[in-house]
C-alpha cells in the first residue's frame, strides 16, 4: 500500500512539472517616462524630480537586479544630469551597461513633434546622441515620445534611427479594434515595427503584461499633488506590482528582448498595421487639438506658441543653409555651426508640449516664449558673422533651404491681387470676423481670416469637404500625400504639420503654420473640416491665412512644403545687418 503511494504521488510530480514545461511564458514589460519638463521652466522642480523621483527608483533596480525595464528620459535630461547630478548619471550608466535597464531617448526636448516637419525630430536625435556620445552612455532602437505620440509618419522621420516605435492603447483604440501588440508599420514606402501597449496580452503561445507603464515620476511620488516629492505609500504600491509578478512567474524582460521574442517566434506573424492617425495618449479629451487650439488653463495661446515655434525653425534653417554656403566658400565655420546647433537647441526647447497642452501655467507659456527669444538672439549673431564673409554684401540673396542653393538676385517683390470668391468657406463662429479672398493666379488663392472672441471663447473655421475623402501628410511624414480611411472609430483629429490638406473636391487649403498653427478635425457624417480655437480673455483676437489650390493634391502638397516646410527667403544688408525676409506664394522674384 505504502509502495503504491509513493508511485502514485511521483505520477502526480510527473505530471505537474509537464504541465509546468508546457505552461505558456509571462514576460514583464516596464516602461517609465521620465520628463525634466514636467513643468517646463520650473526649474526646482527639475531638480526635484531627479532626486525624489528618477534617483529612488535607479536605487531600486540597483537593488533588485532580477528587474529589467526601460527609462526613457530627454537628451536635455542626460546633460542635466551630467553637469548637475552625476552620481544619477553614473548609476543609470551602470544599470544600462549591465543590461538591465534599456535606455530609450527620443528626442533632446519633450517636444510636441507631431506638429513640426520631420526635420526637427531629427534634429532633435542628432543632438541627443551627441550628448550620449560625449557621456558614453548608449541609448537603444526603442522610440518611445513625450504624451506617447504617435503618428504613422514616424515610420519615414525615424527610418534607420530607430527599429522600433512604442505607443500606448489610446489612439490605436481611439480609431480602430483590437490589435496583435507587434505590428508592422508602413509610410511612404519605409517600414518600421511598432510595440502596441493596449495590443493583445494573451497570445495563446505566450503572455506579456506592464510591470510600469506611466510617468516616471509616479513610481514614487504623486506629482503636482505631492509637489513631486516622494510618497512612500505610492512607491510601496508600484513595487508590491513587482514582487506579485515575481510571484506569478513573470519573467522580466527589456522592450527590445520582448520584440526580438515575438518577431522570432514560430507562431508569430507580424502583421502590417492598419492606417492610425496621429493622435496622443488620453485620446478623449481631444487628442493633438489639446495641445493645438483647445484652452484649459485660461492663459494658453495654443495657436500663436505652435507659430512662433515654426517661424524661429525656418530662421534656423536659413541660417544652417547659409553656413553651408560659407564653408563652400572655403571659410572656417567650426564656430559658426556650434552656434547653429544652439540655436537649434533653443527651438527644439521651444517646441516643448507643456507650453500649450493639459493645464500649462503661466512659467511654461513663457517657456516658449523665452526659448525663441534665446534663439533669435543666436540667429542674430549668426547673420553678423556671416554678413562679413557674403562676396557681394550689397546685393540680395536668394536661399532655397531644401536644396542648399545660394545665389544673387536682384530683388524681390509683392504685388497687389485682386479680390476673388470662392464657396469653399463654411462657416466662421465668432463675436465678428472678417474674410478675405485674393487671387494669385488661375489657380492660387490667399485666404485671410480674422476673428474675434465669442463669449465662450471659441472660434471655428470651417471647409466644405467632398464625399472621396481628404488627403494629408501624416504628422512628421511631410513628403507622403496619405488618404485618410472612412472606416475610423472616431472624426479624425490632424495636426498638419506641414499645413496640407486636400478637400477632396479639386481644391487644397494650405493652413501657414507661421500665422497660426492649428489642429484640423475632419467631421465625416456632416461633410466639414473645422479648425478650433479656444481663446483666453487676454487674447481675444485671432488670425489664420490659407493658401488655396485649384488642382491636383500633388500641387497643393507641393505648395504647403515650399510654404511650411522647406521655405526660401531673401537676405541682405540693410542699415549694417543682414535681414532675412521670407518669399510667400506669389511673390515675384527678379533674376
Amino acid at each position: 500500500m505504502q509502495q503504491r503511494r509513493v508511485f502514485g504521488l511521483f505520477f502526480v510530480f510527473i505530471f505537474l512539472f509537464q504541465v509546468h514545461l508546457s505552461a505558456a511564458p509571462k514576460y514583464a514589460l516596464g516602461l517609465f517616462h521620465f520628463n525634466l519638463q514636467y513643468v517646463a521652466g520650473d526649474y526646482r522642480i527639475e531638480s526635484r524630480i531627479i532626486r525624489e523621483s528618477l534617483y529612488p527608483a535607479l536605487k531600486f533596480f540597483e537593488q533588485n537586479p532580477q528587474y529589467k525595464s526601460d527609462i526613457e528620459i530627454q537628451g536635455y535630461a542626460i546633460e542635466s544630469l551630467a553637469e548637475e547630478h552625476p552620481e544619477v548619471l553614473a548609476l543609470l550608466k551602470k544599470l544600462v551597461d549591465r543590461g538591465q535597464i534599456e535606455l530609450v531617448v527620443a528626442h533632446y526636448s519633450d517636444q510636441f513633434f507631431i506638429a513640426y516637419p520631420a526635420l526637427d525630430l531629427q534634429r532633435s536625435v542628432q543632438i541627443s546622441d551627441g550628448i550620449l556620445k560625449k557621456h558614453h552612455i548608449k541609448r537603444s532602437r526603442v522610440f518611445f515620445g513625450q504624451e506617447i505620440q504617435w503618428s504613422p509618419g514616424l515610420a519615414y522621420a525615424l527610418n534607420g534611427l530607430y527599429d522600433v516605435l512604442v505607443t500606448s492603447g489610446d489612439p490605436h483604440g481611439y480609431y480602430r479594434d483590437e490589435t496583435q501588440p507587434l505590428v508592422r508599420v508602413n509610410y511612404d514606402g519605409k517600414s518600421m515595427l511598432a510595440l502596441i501597449g493596449g495590443g493583445k496580452k494573451n497570445l495563446g503561445f505566450l503572455e506579456w503584461t506592464w510591470a510600469f507603464f506611466d510617468d516616471g515620476e509616479v513610481f514614487n511620488s504623486l506629482d503636482y499633488n505631492s509637489d513631486f516629492y516622494r510618497v512612500p505609500e505610492q512607491e510601496k504600491k508600484n513595487i508590491d506590482r513587482y514582487r506579485q509578478l515575481e510571484k506569478d512567474g513573470y519573467q522580466f524582460v527589456t522592450i527590445s528582448e520582448f520584440v526580438n521574442i515575438l518577431k522570432n517566434h514560430t507562431e508569430y506573424r507580424v502583421p502590417d498595421y492598419p492606417f492610425v492617425p496621429e493622435g496622443t495618449w488620453n485620446m478623449q479629451v481631444g487628442g493633438p487639438f489639446l495641445w493645438m487650439g483647445k484652452q484649459r488653463s485660461g492663459v494658453e495661446k495654443d495657436g500663436p506658441t505652435r507659430a512662433t515655434c515654426y517661424q524661429t525653425r525656418g530662421l534656423v534653417l536659413l541660417a544652417e543653409r547659409l553656413v553651408d554656403y560659407l564653408e563652400k566658400l572655403g571659410i572656417d565655420v567650426t564656430a559658426l555651426r556650434q552656434k547653429v546647433e544652439k540655436a537649434w537647441r533653443h527651438v527644439l526647447l521651444a517646441e516643448v508640449s507643456d507650453s500649450s497642452g493639459w493645464t500649462p501655467w503661466l512659467v511654461e507659456v513663457q517657456y516658449t516664449d523665452n526659448e525663441v527669444a534665446n534663439a533669435r538672439m543666436v540667429l542674430r549673431q549668426i547673420f553678423s558673422e556671416v554678413k562679413k564673409y557674403l562676396p557681394t554684401p550689397d546685393k540680395p540673396y536668394l536661399v532655397q533651404t531644401r536644396t542648399g542653393e545660394v545665389r544673387t538676385i536682384k530683388g524681390v517683390h509683392s504685388e497687389d491681387y485682386p479680390p476673388a470668391t470662392l464657396t469653399l468657406l463654411r462657416s466662421v463662429r465668432a463675436k465678428k470676423y472678417s474674410v478675405q479672398y485674393q487671387q494669385i493666379n488661375d489657380g492660387l488663392y490667399r485666404l485671410d481670416i480674422r476673428a474675434r472672441r465669442p463669449q465662450d471663447g471659441a472660434v471655428e473655421i470651417t471647409f466644405y469637404t467632398a464625399d472621396d475623402g481628404l488627403k494629408y501628410s501624416a504628422g512628421c511624414g511631410e513628403e507622403a500625400i496619405v488618404d485618410l480611411p472612412k472606416d475610423l472609430k472616431h472624426d479624425p483629429i490632424l495636426s498638419l504639420s506641414n499645413g496640407f490638406l486636400y478637400l477632396g473636391n479639386g481644391y487644397s487649403i494650405i493652413k501657414d503654420c507661421s500665422v497660426e498653427h492649428l489642429a484640423a478635425t475632419w467631421r465625416r457624417d456632416r461633410r466639414y473640416v473645422v479648425f478650433r480655437e479656444e481663446l483666453n480673455e487676454k487674447m481675444p483676437g485671432m488670425k489664420m491665412r490659407f493658401y488655396v489650390v485649384k488642382g491636383t493634391p500633388q500641387q497643393g502638397h507641393a505648395l504647403a512644403n515650399r510654404l511650411n516646410t522647406w521655405p526660401s527667403y531673401v537676405v541682405q544688408v540693410k542699415e549694417g545687418r543682414l535681414v532675412p525676409k521670407k518669399v510667400l506664394p506669389g511673390m515675384v522674384v527678379q533674376e
